[in-house]
């Protein structure tokens, strides 16, 4: 799979290029989008891990129009994906892994406790503008997926209350999405499913998930 995910990157960056060559319709917008939304939880090894947030903001755009309506574009995102224990448990982590486990005796009560992934991803769009302000985007993104973190907030034996982080948790380094999104004039909403395990096999929870939410387009 991650053979396929850098060839398929490889071809599209080299039609990207020849066709811009050819072509004057072609654009790079910064900034292009942020989208916020919930991230699911799907075919999970473990019960007690729960959904939670993404944020996803899109670092450029670089496309080209083959017709006034559409627009297939290349470009990069920065997106955290984050991931809760269920009430009354925690991740526990060290030598980069992590599991999910009931508290300690040192733990008089657990205020929340989530796994973070940050990662870049890559996006290859198709967008299609219907009149002047709805337009629809399909596509899909390769994904580098950075190590992950783990942070526990609870309240000790001595009614303390306590934060514990541990980074480097171990990921599935390349991983892929597929994604839609609907917009109109600028403000819609978007779903994605990333069909890849998140962690590495043995480093923590098996799992992997979708997200939904709604994404805000800055104007070009």
């Amino acid at each position: 799979m991650k053979k396929i995910i850098l060839v398929a990157a490889f071809a599209v960056i080299s039609v990207f290029g020849a066709f811009a060559q050819e072509n004057a319709s072609v654009y790079f917008d910064p900034v292009h989008n942020m989208r916020f939304g919930y991230a699911g939880v799907l075919n999970s090894s473990d019960n007690n891990l729960m959904g939670g947030f993404e944020f996803g903001l899109n670092l450029f755009e670089f496309g080209v129009r083959p017709y006034s309506t559409g627009a297939i574009s290349l470009g990069a995102d920065f997106i955290v994906d984050e991931f809760n224990a269920a009430e009354g448990n925690y991740f526990l982590s060290e030598a980069h892994k992590t599991a999910i486990v009931s508290p300690l005796l040192s733990f008089k009560d657990i205020r929340g406790s989530r796994a973070g992934v940050l990662a870049f991803a890559f996006p290859l769009n198709f967008t299609q503008t219907i009149g002047d302000k709805l337009a629809l985007t399909l596509g899909a993104s390769a994904k580098v997926n950075l190590n992950a973190e783990t942070t526990t907030d609870y309240i000790s034996v001595f009614d303390d209350r306590c934060s514990q982080s541990v980074a480097g948790i171990h990921t599935n380094r390349l991983t892929y999405d597929i994604h839609l999104a609907v917009t109109y004039d600028d403000f819609g909403i978007y779903a994605s499913y990333s069909p890849m395990k998140v962690f590495e096999n043995g480093y923590g929870p098996d799992f992997n998930f979708f997200s939904v939410g709604a994404i805000f387009r800055i104007d070009e």
